[in-house]
């Protein structure tokens, strides 16, 4: 299995020693992680491209983060600007959208009319057409997240250029990190700091929650009409999770135990029965076989110093449509 993997960062000591530095301890329902200022320095950032388990090209990009196949290439999102790349990491287009809404851009996903970003810094979800056009956005601070983990009221100027700020996940009221667009239309979101995934209704922008107790998820996928995965990052667990409809609660079908405190991304590759577990803790890539995730495939690891985000398959990158996963049933 062919992978392109993006490293938001290849100075992961320096990013540690930030956060010792910076970090606050707080009370609240969640030890809540992160810090109010983000470093001033450039942090440096890859992807990398792994064939056969062997890391066989990378291409400097700073804060590299969520990535999802386009028509020409795949696109990739920074801290400001979406750049587009091919499979073999040989070219590279920066900056094809770059808009005054992006802040700590991560995840990206296709939606039925262009693609879904979680802003991150912004506590932001933006929908935009591949020709950079602003389609629908859902601002957490007016849907009731307005108060940051140190209780501060945050108000944001939605009218000015937010690509030169520097917003710290404290400083952000959800830290929103995945966003991906439900069959239905429905938006589900992964929030860092209240460690749930929410449904957003389009026409309204009423959310609900419909996965809880989450410790600071990530990685949202949506694998068909009923299942989606995400990342519990500190309990370090991938979840498939099955949502018969979107305006309930899901239920937990599936639990792999990625061995880390710090599971970035999980996906699942149905037609394989292959999960990727990427483990930002100790920069290294797991793939287990089997839907249940109990079989270790291989582990691919990658310099100490890059922290890893997120793994992108790259055979998904010619599929034009996930299969189902008829009818599989996994105990976790």
């Amino acid at each position: 299995m062919d992978l392109l993997v993006s490293c938001i960062s290849t100075k992961h000591s320096t990013l540690k020693k930030h956060w010792a530095d910076t970090g606050q301890q707080l009370t609240c329902p969640l030890t809540v992680r992160g810090s109010l200022q983000k470093p001033n320095e450039d942090l440096g950032g890859l992807l990398c491209l792994v064939v056969d388990g062997r890391i066989e090209r990378t291409l400097p990009l700073s804060m590299a983060a969520g990535m999802v196949p386009a028509d020409e290439g795949i696109l990739v999102t920074t801290a400001t600007s979406i750049h587009e790349v091919d499979p073999q990491l040989r070219e590279l287009r920066r900056d094809v959208i770059s808009l005054p809404l992006f802040n700590a851009l991560h995840s990206i996903s296709r939606s039925a009319r262009g693609y879904l970003l979680a802003s991150t810094g912004l506590d932001l979800v933006v929908e935009v057409s591949r020709k950079g056009e602003v389609l629908w956005q859902w601002w957490a601070t007016d849907h009731g997240f307005t108060h940051t983990p140190t209780g501060t009221l945050r108000q944001l100027d939605k009218t000015r250029d937010h690509r030169q700020e520097k917003y710290g996940t404290l400083s952000q009221t959800t830290h929103v990190n995945a966003v991906a667009e439900h069959p239905t239309g429905t938006v589900l979101a992964s929030l860092f700091h209240q460690g749930m995934v929410i449904a957003i209704d389009r026409q309204s922008g009423e959310w609900q929650p419909v996965l809880e107790g989450l410790d600071h998820p990530h990685s949202v996928r949506i694998l068909d009409d009923e299942h989606f995965t995400v990342a519990d990052t500190v309990g370090g667990r991938a979840l498939l999770a099955r949502l018969t409809h979107p305006g309930g609660r899901a239920t937990i079908e599936t639990v792999v135990e990625a061995g880390t405190d710090w599971l970035q991304d999980c996906s699942y590759e149905p037609r394989s029965q292959t999960w990727v577990l990427v483990d930002g803790k100790t920069s290294r890539v797991v793939l287990r076989a089997g839907s249940s995730g109990t079989a270790e495939l291989t582990t691919i690891q990658f310099d100490p110093e890059w922290r890893l985000y997120e793994a992108l398959i790259l055979q998904e990158v010619a599929r034009e449509s996930q299969p189902s996963l008829m009818g599989v049933r996994a105990q976790s």
